[in-house]
C-alpha cells in the first residue's frame, strides 16, 4: 500500500530501474493500482484513498513504535549480483540505506536494507561463497 502511486512509482523507475506496465483508476473503489515491471518481475503498487499511514497510526496506539512491529509483509527482497555496486549507486543517487552493505556468515549472502517512500522496506541481497 502507498500514499501517492505517482510519487512512489517514479521513485521505482528513477531508482531501481522499473518500467510501468500498466495503471488502472478505479474511483469506485477508491483505488489507483500501477503495475510495474522489472527483469520478469512485477510490483504492484496500490493506493488505497482511506488508508493509513503509520504515523497516523502511532498516534492512536502509541505503543506502535515503528512499522517493524506491524503484523503482515513489510519487506520485500531482491536477490542482485551486487550488492555494492547497487548500493553505492542509490547513495549517488540520494536514497539513503537503512542498512549499510553487511555479510551475514549463517546465510552466505551479502545484503543491505533501503525504505521506499511509503517506508516500505527492500532488502537487497547477493550469495557470497
Amino acid at each position: 500500500m502507498v500514499a501517492n502511486a505517482d510519487v512512489s512509482s517514479k521513485w521505482y523507475q528513477e531508482k531501481l530501474g522499473f518500467r510501468v506496465k500498466k495503471k488502472m483508476d478505479l474511483p469506485q473503489h477508491k483505488l489507483r493500482i500501477v503495475f510495474l515491471d522489472l527483469n520478469d518481475f512485477t510490483l504492484e503498487l496500490i493506493e488505497f484513498q482511506d488508508s493509513l499511514s503509520v504515523a497516523t497510526l502511532q498516534k492512536r496506539v502509541p505503543e506502535l513504535r515503528d512499522r517493524d512491529h506491524l503484523q503482515g509483509f513489510v519487506k520485500l527482497g531482491f536477490q542482485i549480483r551486487d550488492v555494492d555496486v547497487l548500493a553505492a549507486e542509490l547513495k549517488r543517487s540520494g536514497v539513503k540505506l537503512r542498512m549499510e552493505p553487511t555479510d551475514d556468515r549463517e546465510f552466505h549472502d551479502r545484503f543491505f536494507l533501503v525504505e521506499d517512500p511509503d517506508g516500505n522496506l527492500l532488502q537487497f541481497f547477493q550469495k557470497v561463497n
